[in-house]
């Protein structure tokens, strides 16, 4: 596969020099990732920070909905990753024994040199507490010493991140509820202590009435970039960012990234990688099944950031290159072969045209004129092409969420076609699918939409966008 070379940015916490010896590595999406001893990786919901030359991933083992332990896991190349340690346990501390510990983050403080971890802590039956957690430890893989759990300030906290400022000043940024509205109505924003374990004042509210969740935040020069999604349990939604000149200021209207599902994926963390040549940031995701949460999927994308418009990209790749010394991205040379080509379809509805679904620009779509299925639509590529991947973004309702059973369907002459079902798919917002023909015609045939809450699909058939990679 051809590869084009393109620099970029990575955030997490950076606590010594840059590493010269890594070498650039390929980050496969979609699979399940192992560590170099071949087991499952069991990391949700955490953050990577980078001390010497060695990256350290912390996040969640979740069992049957329960905290089990934090691990960590240690790698100097973003790809080799080894099993270092449960730093923290249910059996760490009473209150844990039973208990939902989601979305830990660890942060270092360059004046007390203690490693801290904060979390979302509920009991272990419903998220009536809204708490945060905090733990510290001496090193970045020890066990840590739970110090316990709390409300800061008195506010609802729920899903939440930690970030330390250039300047080492720390925040906690958190889904908390305003003026007796909704739980998770608005995010609030806190100033940490200067040992980071405490809560020392409030900041303000931001994204006020939103209902947002599952913060992460990075800084780009003077600009600061905080990312969140909406809330739809564990269904994929739209994923936004807003921007600031700072953290206790003004933020921007929200924007949205990626595609209407955000990939399939929801946010957790973003990590900057800092190299010999430049720095790269990497959006960190969750792919939660909502049928089964124990296959769990991690999602990591290259994330532009723009300085001179204030503006993030996030586009899907399945497979790119990272070279951790470098601190440089490289990501294949494919074509989109769909793009911006001649579109039909069994129906159109007045609002929308054939071609917003190949247009480029996932946040427009294509929609059938009723809700009759099965539906097809299908682009002419004007001559035959190798396609190597077809990736398509799905329409979903909020709060009705549903997966497409499908099938692609090709053909050289627009008359004799090849099919490939996909009527066993359950992934929900957007799928990507391996492929290896050569046509000229890609039709795809909407079978039928499953909604996770009506055994009646009221939707229309309806394409944010596909695309037909090859080279």
């Amino acid at each position: 596969m051809l590869w084009l070379s393109l620099a970029l940015v990575i955030t997490g916490i950076g606590i010594g020099g840059t590493s010269t010896q890594a070498a650039s590595v390929t980050i496969t999406n979609g699979g399940n990732w192992t560590d170099i001893a071949g087991n499952p990786i069991q990391a949700n919901s955490g953050n990577i920070l980078k001390v010497g030359s060695t990256y350290y991933w912390y996040g969640e083992h979740a069992t049957n909905g329960t905290f089990d332990k934090v691990n960590v896991y240690t790698s100097t190349d973003l790809k080799n990753w080894k099993f270092g340690n449960s730093i923290l346990t249910k059996n760490s501390a009473t209150e844990l024994n039973t208990s939902k510990i989601e979305r830990p983050k660890v942060i270092y403080n360059a004046t007390t040199k203690k490693y801290i971890l904060w979390a979302h802590y509920e009991n272990g039956s419903d998220y009536s507490l809204a708490r945060v957690a905090v733990a510290t430890s001496d090193t970045p893989d020890g066990n840590f010493t739970y110090k316990g759990s709390f409300r800061p300030l008195d506010y609802e906290s729920r899903d939440m991140t930690v970030f330390v400022d250039t300047d080492n000043k720390a925040y906690l940024i958190t889904a908390s509820r305003q003026n007796n509205g909704g739980a998770n109505n608005s995010m609030a924003i806190f100033r940490l202590t200067d040992d980071y374990t405490g809560v020392a004042s409030f900041v303000g509210w931001v994204f006020e009435g939103a209902y947002r969740e599952a913060p992460a935040v990075v800084k780009k020069g003077s600009k600061y970039y905080l990312f969140t999604s909406q809330a739809s349990g564990w269904y994929p939604n739209q994923g936004s960012y807003a921007t600031s000149s700072s953290i206790t200021g003004t933020w921007s209207a929200l924007s949205p990234f990626g595609d209407p599902s955000a990939y399939a994926t929801q946010i957790h963390s973003i990590a900057t990688i800092t190299g010999s040549a430049g720095t790269s940031y990497i959006y960190m995701g969750d792919r939660w099944n909502p049928l089964n949460l124990s296959d769990h999927k991690f999602i990591w994308l290259p994330l532009t950031l723009n300085d001179s418009n204030s503006t993030a990209t996030l586009n899907w790749y399945s497979s790119w290159n990272m070279d951790a010394a470098t601190g440089t991205v490289t990501l294949p040379a494919l074509t989109n072969h769909a793009l911006g080509k001649p579109a039909t379809a069994i129906s159109t509805a007045s609002s929308s045209a054939t071609t917003n679904a190949n247009d480029g620009n996932a946040q427009t779509s294509w929609a059938a004129s009723s809700a009759t299925w099965p539906a097809w639509w299908q682009v002419d590529l004007g001559s035959a092409k190798k396609i190597s991947e077809v990736d398509i973004s799905w329409f979903m309702y909020k709060g009705s969420e549903a997966y497409y059973k499908y099938k692609i369907e090709y053909s050289t002459d627009g008359v004799n076609y090849t099919t490939i079902d996909r009527t066993t798919n359950t992934t929900y917002g957007f799928t990507t699918d391996a492929v290896s023909f050569t046509a000229r015609y890609v039709r795809i045939n909407m079978v039928n939409a499953v909604l996770h809450n009506n055994p009646n699909n009221w939707y229309t058939p309806t394409l944010h966008e596909v695309r037909l990679m090859g080279n």
